[in-house]
C-alpha cells in the first residue's frame, strides 16, 4: 500500500511521524548525510569522549588513537549500513523493527533508544551549558535552559531544516576545531606518555585499551538507531542500489573522519591534564584568549548540531513505542525531559557520562546484531513469540558478567580485568548465535511471497 502524503503543519513543521514515506514525498541527496555526520560529531561531547582515552584509562596518546580508531571503524561501518535501510524502507529506524520484533517485543528497544536520545539531550546541552556560562555568566542552569529551547526549535520543525542546519553547521564547526587541533599540536605535541598508575588500575594495557574502545564503541553505536531517520525520505524506486551504495559511502566517511579527528583530539588534550570532572576543564590554560571565545561559540552551536538530531530522533522512538501524540507535541516533550536530566547531572558529568556511553553499547550491540540477520536473512521463528527480541533478551542478559563500569562491575570482568569490558563482543556474539539457532529457513512459498 503507497503511504499517504501528511501534511505539514502550518506548511512547516513536519507531521509525518513514524509514517511510510511515499514516492511523491521523496526528496534531497544522499551526499547530505556526510554533512550531517560530520555535523553531529564535531562537537564538544565527542572531544569529551577521546579525552576519556588518556585521561580516565592512563593510555599513551598512540594507544588511544588505536583504540578510537577501531571502535569507529567499526561504528561507521555499520552506520553506513544501516543508513542504507531508510532508502529500503521509508521508515524511521525504530519503527522498522516492528516487522522483526513484533509490533509488542519492538516498543522495549524503541523505549531504550528514547531514553538514550534525550539522555544524549543532556549530555551535549550540559556540555554547551558550560561554555555558555562562560562566555554570558549566566549560570549552569539558566544556559542549559536556554540552549534547550532553540535546539528543541530546530528539531520540532523536522528533517528538511535538521538537514540544511547540520549543512552550515558543518563549515563553521570544522574551522573552529582545525584551529583547535593546530593550537593543541603545537603546544602538547604528539609524544603523551601513559600513565603507569592508572593503567594498573584498569587491569592493565589490554584492560585499559578494551574499556577505551568500549566507550568509544558506546559513542559512535549510540547513532546507530538513529541512523534510517535521516535517510527515510531517499527512499525510491529507481537505481536503489546507487543511492545505497552513495548513502553508505558517505555516512562512513562522515562518521568516521569526523569521530576519529575530534576524539583522537580530546585524547590528546585529555593526556595534558591529571583528572577533569566537567568540560570546561578541557579548556586549557595553553589556549590563547584570542580563540577562546570563537571557540566557545563553536561548542555552542555543536551543541545544537549534535542535540537537533537527539531530539528528533527520540522522537521518532517514542512514537515507535506507540504514545499517541503528533509529531511536534513528541519533540517538545522529549526536549522538556533532556532539559531537566541536564540540570539534575550538570555537577557530576564525567561519571555520568562514562557510565552513559557503556550502557548504552550493552543493549545497543546485541540489538544490532540482530536487526542485521533480519535483514540479511530470510529465516522465521521456531518459536511462537519473535525470535528476534528473544535473541536480544538472551544476549543482553548474558552478557552481564562482563560489564565492567562504577554502576556494577560483573563476575567475569572483576575476576578478569586485563580483559576490561568486553561487553560489546560478546553481546554481538550471543545475539547473532541465538537468532540463528532460534530461527529457520523461510519456506520457500513465504520467501516467495514476500
Amino acid at each position: 500500500m503507497t503511504a499517504e502524503i501528511t501534511p505539514e503543519l502550518y506548511g512547516i513543521i513536519e507531521e509525518k511521524g513514524i509514517e511510510e514515506v511515499s514516492l511523491k514525498e521523496t526528496h534531497g541527496s544522499p551526499k547530505a548525510v556526510f554533512g550531517l555526520w560530520m555535523a553531529a560529531n564535531v562537537e564538544f561531547a565527542t572531544l569529551t569522549t577521546g579525552a576519556l582515552a588518556t585521561c580516565l584509562t592512563g593510555l599513551s596518546f598512540f594507544q588511544a588513537m588505536r583504540s578510537i580508531l577501531l571502535a569507529n571503524l567499526i561504528g561507521a561501518v555499520i552506520l553506513g549500513y544501516f543508513s542504507t535501510f531508510g532508502v529500503d524502507y521509508g521508515r524511521p529506524q525504530m519503527i522498522q523493527g516492528a516487522n522483526w520484533f513484533g509490533p509488542l517485543g519492538n516498543r522495549l528497544p524503541s523505549l531504550l533508544n528514547f531514553f538514550g536520545g534525550f539522555s544524549w539531550f543532556a549530555v551535549n546541552t550540559t556540555a554547551g551549558a558550560y561554555a555558555l556560562n562562560l562566555v554570558l555568566h549566566t549560570g549552569l542552569i539558566p544556559a542549559a535552559l536556554g540552549m534547550s529551547v532553540v535546539q528543541i526549535a530546530i528539531a520540532v520543525v523536522g528533517y528538511d531544516l535538521i538537514h540544511a542546519a547540520e549543512k552550515y553547521l558543518m563549515f563553521v564547526l570544522v574551522l573552529a576545531f582545525l584551529g583547535l587541533t593546530f593550537i593543541a599540536v603545537r603546544h602538547l605535541g604528539l609524544s603523551a606518555p601513559a600513565n603507569p598508575q592508572t593503567i594498573a588500575q584498569m587491569g592493565g594495557t589490554s584492560g585499559a585499551f578494551m574499556l577505551s574502545t568500549a566507550i568509544m564503541v558506546g559513542y559512535q553505536v549510540g547513532w546507530i538507531p538513529y541512523s534510517s531517520d535521516y535517510t527515510r525520505y531517499l527512499r525510491t524506486n529507481n537505481d536503489a542500489a546507487g543511492v545505497k551504495k552513495t548513502v553508505f559511502t558517505y555516512a562512513f566517511w562522515g562518521a568516521l573522519i569526523s569521530t576519529v579527528w575530534i576524539e583522537g583530539l580530546g585524547a590528546l588534550i585529555g593526556s595534558s591534564i591529571p583528572f577533569f570532572s566537567k568540560p570546561s576543564d578541557l579548556l586549557t590554560v595553553w589556549m590563547p584568549e584570542w580563540f577562546k571565545l570563537p571557540f566557545l561559540v563553536a561548542v555552542i552551536l555543536g551543541t545544537i548540531s549534535a542535540n537537533i538530531i537527539n531530539i528528533y530522533s527520540a522522537t521518532m522512538s517514542i512514537l515507535a513505542v506507540g504514545i499517541k501524540l503528533k509529531q511536534h507535541v513528541a519533540s517538545i516533550s522529549t526536549g522538556i525531559i533532556g532539559a531537566v536530566i541536564s540540570a539534575i547531572v550538570i555537577n557530576s558529568f564525567v561519571e555520568s557520562y562514562t557510565n552513559f556511553l557503556l550502557v548504552l553499547g550493552y543493549w545497543t550491540m546485541p540489538w544490532i546484531a540482530v536487526t542485521l540477520l533480519c535483514h540479511k536473512t530470510d529465516r522465521v521463528s521456531r518459536l511462537p513469540v519473535s525470535a528476534a527480541f528473544v535473541a536480544w533478551i538472551v544476549a543482553v542478559a548474558g552478557s552481564v558478567p562482563f560489564w565492567d563500569q562504577q554502576l556494577y562491575t560483573g563476575v567475569f570482568a572483576a575476576s578478569h580485568p586485563q580483559f576490561g569490558d568486553s561487553t560489546f563482543i560478546v553481546s554481538f556474539v550471543i545475539g547473532a548465535v541465538m537468532y540463528m539457532l532460534l530461527t529457520k529457513p523461510a519456506p520457500a512459498r513465504l520467501a516467495a511471497a514476500e
